[in-house]
């Protein structure tokens, strides 16, 4: 399945933001791993445009991305984000209007719902899944997190969505397998200390390596993924590794893959995703 927590990080006091961090197994099953490079973090774009000089609607009012995430049902998630894309990337207003991100969240749930229920009418448990939109919002100058997921209500199985609003330090969700035990780890890591190498800032990402590096977590697995939702929108990171522990040579990975010069540049263009150690 998959390991993800979202938390809020105050390294930069004047600009806080969500950090995310996941693993990048795809399992069909405990005992059967599909791909350990399969991308869980995404950010999902919301573009507004209201009428231009010309008359049509070519003024963009308002661009932004959202962190999207998800763990369960590659299928379901995937193919809802594929979806989301063209539907929240050409909204249109008579006015420079802000979507907030609760609206962004109302729009995601319904989608999500219509989905989630043609889907388990097929295939039942294997539709199980869930969702988080996370981020910065620009009406209520916020950051906050909607965690979508399927509760038991009167015996049917349906979406529920669960608000974290105005997340501040140390605030977390965890999405994934294992929730009660991951869960008592994220918390009780947040009530350490800082040590060398393991900032607290940054400690869930430490601890979802944990769950990879831990063969009773066998739905956990592949490589670390992070990336950062804030005012600038969501961004994902790569990781910058060593190539032997302890030596200064190292180079950059993005979902273990290392991006050698074929993988580095488009072009002249070069991928210019920051880099974590």
């Amino acid at each position: 399945m998959t390991a993800i927590a979202i938390w809020c990080n105050h390294e930069v006091q004047q600009s806080p933001g969500l950090w995310v961090a996941g693993d990048s197994r795809i399992s069909a099953s405990p005992e059967s791993v599909l791909i350990d490079d399969g991308s869980k973090l995404f950010a999902l774009p919301v573009i507004c445009r209201s009428p231009g000089p010309d008359g049509f609607f070519s003024h963009v009012s308002y661009a932004h991305s959202f962190g999207y995430c998800f763990a369960g049902s590659t299928l379901m998630a995937q193919n809802t984000y594929l979806a989301l894309i063209p539907l929240l990337g050409n909204l249109v207003a008579t006015a420079n209007y802000v979507p907030s991100l609760a609206d962004v969240a109302k729009f995601l749930f319904a989608y999500l719902s219509r989905t989630f229920d043609d889907y388990k009418a097929r295939v039942g448990e294997m539709a199980v899944f869930e969702v988080a939109l996370f981020g910065f919002c620009h009406s209520t100058g916020s950051l906050s997190a909607f965690h979508f997921k399927p509760k038991i209500d009167s015996g049917t199985c349906m979406l529920a969505c669960n608000e974290h609003l105005n997340m501040g330090d140390r605030d977390f969700l965890y999405l994934g397998d294992a929730q009660d035990r991951v869960t008592k780890r994220l918390t009780s890591a947040f009530s350490s200390q800082s040590v060398p190498g393991r900032p607290l800032s940054r400690i869930p990402r430490y601890v979802i390596q944990d769950c990879i590096d831990d063969e009773s977590f066998p739905r956990i697995g592949g490589e670390l993924q992070i990336g950062i939702a804030d005012a600038l929108g969501f961004r994902p990171l790569a990781l910058c590794k060593p190539r032997t522990l302890g030596q200064p040579a190292a180079y950059t990975s993005y979902l273990g893959r290392e991006l050698t010069e074929d993988l580095a540049w488009v072009g002249q263009a070069k991928v210019g995703l920051p880099a974590l150690a």
